[in-house]
Formats: C-alpha cells, structure tokens, sequence
C-alpha cells in the first residue's frame, strides 16, 4: 500500500476557503495476467479502491496497452510505477541500460497518467564513494527533462525497496532523505518504505518528512497484514496532528 498526500480546495466543515491536506492511499497490483487483472479490479471497485500502484515488471507481463484500458474502464488512476534504475550496476543494469528503462517507465507512466516513477538509485558497490554519488546525480540528471517535461515525478527510496540493499544508496555524513532534498527539483523526491509493527517509532520524524514534502509511503505486506488497513491509516493521521483526512 502506497500513501501520498494531496492538497485539496474542496469545502470541509463549512469552511469555503480551508485548504485539506488529504491522505491517499494506493493498493498495489498483485495481477500476474490478464485474468487475475479483472478479477482483482471487480475486487477493487466492490472495496471501492479507486487508486493503484503497479509493479511495472508485472505490467509488462499482462501487456501495458491491455492494462492502461482495464484500469481505464473500471475507474482506477495509478499513483506509482516501480521500479527503474539501477544506475550504479548493483541491481544487474549498465548505466546507460539504467537510463534508458527510467526514461521508458517515466513515458509508460505518462501513458497512464501516474504520479510518480519508484527509481532506485543503486548502492555504492564496489566504486568508490565520489563515483557512485557522481553516476547516480549523473543518471538522474539525464531522465530530470523527460520527468519535467511528462510532468511525472521520480521517487527515491530512503530505503530499500527490493529488500536486498543492492538498491538503495546511502550518503555520507548526512541523512538520504537530506541527499534526496538537496537536489532541489520538485520532480525529484523521496519514498520510504515502512516496515515491523511500529515502523514509524524506529522513524522518529523521517517519515513525516518524507510525506509532507510531496514524497510517498510504502507499507510492507507484513505490516499491513499485521496491523491492517484501517490501523496504519489511523495511525498515521494520528502522528499527523490530524493535519491530514483520509480520503475514501
């Protein structure tokens, strides 16, 4: 489950004027083909979900055409694409392989008018510190035009994604959601992924960060099936000052 947070105009309490920060949720797609799709949109809608992230290595399989108009017919929008890069080599891709699947996932995720492409970095591996942060800055800087241009933003992980470490990069002397922000592109921003049963207790305001600045939460299978939907939401809106309301 992915959570973002969305400004909103709209009339709460009587109040004309008052500007919502609205808390979304995003479920994402377990379909491994065109069948397990339509059943798990029907699914869906009857839970009256109507935003998804997708595993993009997964969408290719059902075919994106025949995806892009599943979702189209049955209502949904995506909020993130994942995953792409790999710029330093650490999860199988040269660097120039890495730049050319983020540029093709920021069109995919155009095509589908997704928020947000989940590109991972990749760890520092066997180069040195300098070169490793110089190849990552380099690959991003590389996609920044098409994600400016398609209007879609790139998500960096705080931490890993894939569960290996082979994904993440970590910085020196200083926190990755600060690397992340020193960019100081609104296109580039920061995704953590929660994890154990009280996740954000090990996460003192890290993950607030993350989220108020425009990034997104990723909840762990294990952490949802563990506390539930309905638990990490109030949770979350909870530690938010109830800055946040949910949207249903």
């Amino acid at each position: 489950m992915d959570i973002v947070l969305e400004h909103s105009n709209t009339c709460f309490l009587g109040s004309a004027d008052d500007s919502k920060v609205l808390l979304n949720t995003a479920e994402i797609l377990l379909a491994r083909d065109h069948a397990e799709l339509l059943a798990e949109v029907k699914t869906l809608q009857r839970r009256r979900v109507r935003i998804v992230s997708i595993r993009r290595q997964r969408a290719l399989r059902i075919g994106p055409t025949r995806l892009k108009h599943v979702l189209q017919d049955h209502g949904l929008e995506v909020c993130t694409i994942g995953f792409a890069g790999g710029f330093t080599g650490t999860v199988g891709r040269s660097y120039r392989q890495a730049v050319d699947d983020t540029r093709r996932a920021l069109d995919y995720a155009a095509e589908l008018n997704a928020r947000a492409v989940v590109v991972v970095p990749g760890a520092k591996g066997l180069h040195t510190y300098s070169h490793a942060e110089a190849t990552i800055r380099h690959g991003l800087e590389d996609c920044l035009d098409d994600a400016l241009r398609l209007r879609v933003d790139m998500l960096l992980p705080l931490n890993s994604v894939l569960g290996n470490g082979r994904d993440v990069f970590q910085p020196r002397d200083q926190t990755m959601l600060d690397w992340v922000e020193a960019f100081d592109c609104h296109r580039i921003k920061s995704l953590m992924v929660l994890r154990g049963i009280s996740p954000w207790e090990r996460l003192p305001d890290c993950w607030r960060r993350c989220l108020t600045s425009g990034g997104a939460l990723r909840i762990s299978g294990r952490t949802r099936q563990t506390l539930g939907r309905h638990a990490i939401v109030s949770e979350l809106l909870s530690q938010l000052d109830n800055a946040a309301v949910p949207v249903s």
